[in-house]
């Protein structure tokens, strides 16, 4: 998969770190999708010979939310995201350059909104306050950072982490498109 984003003067160091981001996001989906496609094959291997492996699928499920998660932030980089474009379609350039910054703006209020969202479901001040994860549990009730997955046996924050890794980057790469047309590109 080749990444090709507009990293020029228009947007500036905001411009060039969605750019580096979007590679490094290229690579992850990658090395991602490999892994997935190792597990299913040791998922039917080990079937076939009748010793299945428990965890596989739960951690292949785990690893397409990441692909997911972090193709949907690439999407966001080179604006490949499906579209209906009938309303686009019928306005005049201007037209759709205010309709394309609109979106852009709707899109870093929602990565905003869901920071807020992930920092109160996260309270990573709280945690460092209580000092552990066992008194942060015992003080809010919240078993973010304990509750073990099913067959892994490992905790799911780990896997959770991508949501605020998702968020950072939806932020960086709507706010590089928003300052690319304040900038005057597109």
């Amino acid at each position: 998969m080749q990444t090709h984003i507009q990293a020029d003067s228009h947007g500036g160091w905001l411009a060039r770190c969605s750019a580096v981001l979007a590679k490094g996001e290229s690579f992850v989906i990658g090395a991602l999708m490999v892994s997935i496609f190792g597990l299913l094959m040791l998922n039917v291997i080990s079937r076939a010979m009748g010793q299945p492996v428990i965890w596989v699928d739960e951690l292949a499920v785990y690893l397409m939310i990441w692909v997911a998660l972090v193709g949907a932030s690439l999407a966001l980089a080179k604006r490949e995201h499906l579209a209906v474009t009938l309303v686009p379609d019928l306005l005049q350039p201007t037209g759709r350059r205010m309709l394309s910054r609109m979106v852009d703006l709707l899109l870093f209020v929602f990565f905003l909104i869901l920071s807020a969202i992930l920092w109160r479901w996260f309270d990573p001040l709280t945690l460092l306050r209580a000092g552990s994860v066992t008194a942060f549990t015992r003080e809010t009730f919240n078993f973010l950072y304990q509750e073990p997955t099913v067959t892994l046996g490992v905790s799911k924050i780990w896997f959770w982490l991508i949501l605020p890794i998702f968020c950072l980057t939806g932020l960086i790469h709507t706010a590089a498109h928003l300052m690319r047309a304040g900038q005057g590109a597109s």
